[in-house]
């Protein structure tokens, strides 16, 4: 009894094992109507296959499709439809493409190609696909509208252009040499971009990126232009990237975290950047014009906070409200020659003299402008003093029971002030430290 046992089992298993290890070939054209089933998966393209006008291939929910390789010099094989393919999977189970072999190795196929001048269609969620040259590519137009869910996209040259608007929630693009391109309003919530070339390298009219992770790209997103719409991104986390943000402007940055990242935010002009952590960065963030950055937490990088560029005539950067601290080449590092006052930051440290070491401006090198702070306690609570690099200039302690009030502001021509005490001098700056009021 037991011997047959055993043997009905063996029997069984090795069954399953062929069965496991089965594949159907699957080449040429596709005239007809024609499913792909998960009955009949793995399939294995060992040559293009073209699904002609009037035909649709539907693939069937956790369908794997492996593309034989076929060398590297422009004749590998392709997926191409000038009629329809419907390959709409699951949550936990998607449908699949890749390489039949080269699984790390990008351009091991061609990929999908959609005819649509000769009115090919694509429909397609839920997918996973990889080591194609262009993971999916249009001839003439890209559908205005794309919208992915749980889709993976791995070891791609190019995983997906886009032409009007994405929305994608809950994706992976790893590997890839360009993750995402074009121009576009793109929309990203809880995806993923890991280890690749770039991750984002956009014409974004409106982008917004929520709850995302990007981790080990040499760039994580570059903004080719400015953003006509605007930017909002947010609760998202750059990690270990060579270059995480490039050219961020025109919108908001808020509570994201910026950790062990050559260049952690570069280039941004227009923007807010707000209750961000940045740390263990070469550097943390390179500020044009026009950024204000506020709350945020800039500590423990090689340089804190780098001012430049600002063009004639465009608004300085604005810094308040940071802790910007043990940092170890700079906390600020001045790189233009304008004269600014960020008095509301706090350094950590309560000497002057230790405070003046992590700041590189027109005292260190003539090139640069000078930047005047205050120097706070240790908890960055209470202010001990503060410094003004400007010429004439003195500060007075204020008694505490001084009321002033300043209205209104903004202020366009008339600007009101009261006070309950006698000041033999007012004088007012502008956040470049310029004199612009002397009142006696």
């Amino acid at each position: 009894m037991n011997k047959l046992i055993f043997t009905i089992i063996t029997a069984f298993l090795l069954t399953i094992s062929q069965r496991s290890f089965s594949l159907t070939i699957v080449h040429g054209g596709i005239y007809s109507n024609t499913t792909w089933s998960v009955a009949n998966s793995p399939y294995l393209m060992d040559g293009s296959v073209v699904v002609f006008p009037g035909a649709t291939l539907t693939i069937e929910a956790g369908v794997e499709v492996r593309v034989k390789e076929n060398g590297f010099s422009g004749n590998q094989f392709y997926l191409e439809t000038r009629g329809t393919i419907n390959m709409i999977g699951q949550p936990g189970a998607l449908i699949t493409f890749r390489s039949d072999s080269a699984v790390t190795s990008n351009y091991a196929w061609m990929g999908i190609l959609v005819k649509n001048s000769q009115g090919g269609v694509l429909n397609y969620d839920y997918v996973s696909i990889s080591n194609a040259l262009y993971a999916i590519n249009y001839d003439s137009f890209i559908p205005p509208l794309i919208i992915l869910n749980q889709c993976e996209f791995k070891y791609n040259t190019n995983a997906l252009s886009v032409g009007t608007e994405m929305q994608a929630d809950n994706c992976i693009f790893f590997g890839n040499d360009n993750a995402v391109y074009g121009w576009s309003i793109f929309t990203f919530t809880n995806c993923v971009f890991d280890s690749n070339l770039v991750a984002l390298p956009i014409y974004a009219s409106e982008l917004t990126i929520e709850d995302c992770l990007f981790s080990n790209n040499s760039t994580g997103i570059n903004l080719s232009s400015g953003s006509f719409t605007g930017i909002n991104v947010r609760n998202t986390t750059f990690d270990n990237n060579t270059i995480a943000f490039a050219n961020a402007n025109n919108g908001i940055i808020d509570s994201c975290i910026f950790t062990n990242n050559d260049q952690a935010m570069i280039n941004t002009y227009t923007v807010e950047i707000k209750n961000s952590f940045f740390n263990n960065n070469q550097t943390a963030l390179k500020v044009g014009w026009g950024t204000l950055v506020s709350n945020c937490e800039i500590n423990g990088n090689a340089t804190g906070i780098a001012i430049g560029p600002v063009g004639f005539g465009q608004p300085a950067p604005t810094i308040e409200n940071n802790r910007i601290c043990f940092n170890s080449d700079y906390n600020i590092d001045n790189q233009t020659d304008l004269n600014l006052f960020i008095p509301t930051n706090c350094f950590c440290l309560t000497d002057s003299a230790a405070v003046e070491e992590k700041i590189l401006d027109g005292y260190d090198d003539i090139t640069k402008g000078l930047i005047s702070y205050a120097i706070f306690d240790t908890t960055c609570t209470i202010l001990l003093e503060t410094v003004y690099k400007l010429p004439n200039t003195s500060v007075t302690e204020v008694p505490a029971n001084t009321e002033i009030i300043v209205f209104p502001t903004p202020v366009s021509e008339l600007l009101n002030v009261y006070t309950n005490n006698t000041f033999s001098l007012i004088e007012m700056f502008d956040m470049q430290g310029r004199n612009y009021i002397s009142l006696k």
